[in-house]
C-alpha cells in the first residue's frame, strides 16, 4: 500500500452568476470535487456536478434547463442488490455518457382494436442530432420502469439505458499502471455515448403522455471551467477546461444531472501542491470567443461568491459534506478575492447606495447600526462601495447622466435630508474661519468644536459654492471674507516696491 500523501482540504471559490437582466448575482447549486489519481504522472481530477429541472409543458422551445438543488456525490459502486448508479469520483471518462432512468406511462388500446391490448413505445433518446431508438414493452397497461427487460433495441435485444456499474479505482487508490484503459470508468450504454462535440442538445421522443410528442431540452445555458492556484508563488496560475463527461435524465423527476470534469498535472502531495480552486460560470460560447474576458467577470464577481472545501472520495462514501469552513477561514477566502483590480458590478440602485453612503459619512450613528438598517452587512457594503467608486471614476457618461449621475444627485439629496440645525446657523464668515483654521490645525478637532462633521462640512461648502455661482455680489463678499481672514492670519501683504527694498535689504 502507498504511503499515505499529506492531507489538506483544498478551498473552493465559486464565483456567483448574474442572468441578463436582473440585477443580483447567484451562486448556481452545484457540487465540486477532486479526486487524486495516477497513470504515468501524478493528476488531479477536478468536476462539477449541478442538477436541472425541465417543464415539457414550457411554451419556449427548445425547453430551458432551469437550476434545481443538486443530488448528492456518489463514490463507489453500489450496494449489492441496489440499482447501479453514477460513479461521481472516477478519473477521467474518455466519453460523454448519457443515461435515462424514470418510467413511462403505456395505456391500453381502444376497446375493439385487433391485435394485443397494448403495444411497444417506441422511443428515442439522445444528445444532438444521433438518437437512439428503443422500444418500451409492458405486458399490462401502466408506469413501465425504464429498465430491462422492459427496454429493448426495435431488433428485440434488451438494453439497459440507465447507469452501469463501473470500475472502482479505490480498490487500488486510483495508482494505475502506465497504459491503463480508462475507457472501464464509462457509467454509461456504449450506443449512447458520445464525443464532446455531438453534444449540442437534448432530445426525447415518445416518452410522455402523448406518445407521438418529441422534446428537444436545451443545454445548460452557462458552464463551468476552473483556475486552480498552488501553493508555490513559483507554479503559475492553471486555467482547466471543464468538458461534459456525464449527461443523466431522470423522467420521474424530470431533471438532468450534469458533470463537467477536467485536470491538472500535480505533485504526489496534491492536497499541499493546490492551494485553491476557483469556479466560474460563463456561457458556452463566451468561454470559446472571449475566455480572458469571461475569467474577468468571474473574478469581479468572485468576493460575492460561495466558499467551500471540495468534495472529497471519503466524504462521498461516508454520505457526508466536506467541513464547514472556520469563520476565520471563511473570512480569509473572501478578502483574497479583493485582489482583482476590476471591481464587481454594483447591485445596490444608485439611490439605495447613496443613501447608505450619506448616513455613513455623517458619523452620527454606529456604522452597524446603519448598515442593518437597510439590510446589508460590513463585508456587503464594502463589496458595493467599491464598486461604485469604480463605476463613479471609470464610466464615460451618457447623455442623460447614466447610473453615475444618478448616484452623486441621490448622494446630494439624502446628505441635505440629514443636515443638521447647527449647520443653518454658520454665516459665511463664520464659514471662511473655520475652512482657514481646518488647513492648519487636526480638521476633525476644529469641526467637532464647531459643532459640525465632516459631510455638514460639506454640505455648507456646496451652499456657499452654489450660492456664489449664481449670485455675484455674494461671490464678492465671500473673496474679501477669504482675502482678510488670510490677511489676518499672516499680516498685511507688502507692496510690489516694499517687496523689491525688502529682497534689496536681504
Amino acid at each position: 500500500m502507498p504511503k499515505a500523501a499529506p492531507f489538506r482540504r483544498i478551498l473552493v471559490a465559486e464565483s456567483p452568476v448574474r442572468p441578463p437582466g436582473e440585477r443580483h448575482a447567484k451562486p448556481l447549486p452545484c457540487h465540486v470535487g477532486v479526486l487524486p489519481w495516477t497513470v504515468d504522472r501524478n493528476w488531479l481530477s477536478v468536476f462539477v456536478v449541478a442538477t436541472f429541472r425541465f417543464d415539457t409543458s414550457a411554451a419556449h422551445r427548445p425547453i430551458p434547463l432551469e437550476p434545481a438543488p443538486p443530488r448528492r456525490l456518489q463514490a463507489g459502486p453500489s450496494a449489492p442488490g441496489e440499482p447501479a448508479r453514477i460513479d461521481d469520483f472516477v478519473p477521467l471518462r474518455l466519453a460523454v455518457d448519457l443515461t435515462l432512468t424514470g418510467h413511462v406511462e403505456i395505456v391500453p388500446m381502444p376497446s375493439g382494436t385487433l391485435g394485443p391490448s397494448v403495444r411497444p413505445r417506441l422511443a428515442e433518446v439522445g444528445l444532438g442530432s444521433r438518437r437512439l431508438p428503443f422500444m418500451v414493452h409492458a405486458g399490462e397497461p401502466g408506469r413501465i420502469p425504464l429498465r430491462p427487460p422492459h427496454t429493448q433495441t426495435p431488433h428485440g435485444r434488451v438494453i439497459d439505458l440507465g447507469p452501469e456499474a463501473c470500475h472502482d479505482g479505490s480498490r487500488h487508490h486510483f495508482q494505475h499502471p502506465e497504459k491503463f484503459d480508462l475507457s472501464v470508468y464509462q457509467a454509461g450504454t456504449p450506443e449512447i455515448s458520445y464525443e464532446v462535440e455531438e453534444v449540442t442538445s437534448i432530445h426525447l421522443a415518445g416518452l410522455g403522455p402523448d406518445p407521438a410528442a418529441a422534446w428537444e431540452i436545451a443545454l445548460p445555458a452557462y458552464a463551468p471551467r476552473a483556475l486552480v492556484d498552488y501553493s508555490s508563488a513559483r507554479v503559475r496560475r492553471g486555467d482547466v477546461q471543464l468538458f461534459v463527461d456525464g449527461v443523466a435524465i431522470d423522467l420521474d423527476r424530470s431533471t438532468v444531472d450534469v458533470t463537467w470534469r477536467g485536470l491538472v498535472e500535480t505533485t504526489d502531495q496534491p492536497h499541499i501542491d493546490v492551494d485553491r480552486i476557483v469556479i466560474g460560470w460563463a456561457p458556452p460560447k463566451r468561454w470559446s470567443e472571449d475566455a480572458a474576458g469571461a475569467w474577468d467577470d468571474v473574478l469581479r464577481e468572485l468576493p460575492r461568491g460561495r466558499f467551500r472545501f471540495a468534495a472529497e472520495h471519503e466524504d462521498a462514501r461516508k454520505g457526508e459534506d466536506p467541513p464547514a469552513l472556520s469563520q476565520e477561514e471563511l473570512l480569509m477566502a473572501r478578502y483574497e478575492t479583493w485582489g482583482h483590480p476590476n471591481a464587481a458590478e454594483p447591485e445596490m440602485l444608485p439611490h439605495e447606495a447613496a443613501e447608505v453612503a450619506a448616513e455613513l459619512a455623517e458619523q452620527r450613528w454606529p456604522r452597524s447600526e446603519v448598515l442593518a438598517k437597510n439590510g446589508i452587512d460590513d463585508y456587503t457594503w464594502g463589496i458595493e462601495e467599491r464598486a461604485w467608486a469604480q463605476r463613479l471614476a471609470s464610466v464615460r457618461e451618457e447623455a442623460d447622466g447614466g447610473p453615475s449621475a444618478a448616484y452623486v444627485k441621490a448622494y446630494q439629496r439624502a446628505s441635505e435630508a440629514l443636515a443638521t440645525p447647527r449647520e443653518a446657523e454658520i454665516t459665511p464668515k463664520e464659514f471662511v474661519a473655520i475652512a482657514a483654521k481646518m488647513r492648519r490645525e487636526d480638521p476633525t478637532q476644529v469641526l467637532a468644536k464647531a459643532g459640525l462633521g465632516i459631510a455638514a462640512f460639506g454640505r455648507l461648502e456646496r451652499r456657499f459654492r452654489e450660492k456664489a455661482a449664481e449670485d455675484k455680489a455674494f461671490a464678492a463678499e465671500l473673496a474679501r471674507l477669504v482675502a482678510d481672514e488670510e490677511a489676518r492670519r499672516d499680516g498685511p501683504k507688502l507692496s510690489e516696491a516694499e517687496t523689491k527694498n525688502e529682497e534689496g535689504r536681504r
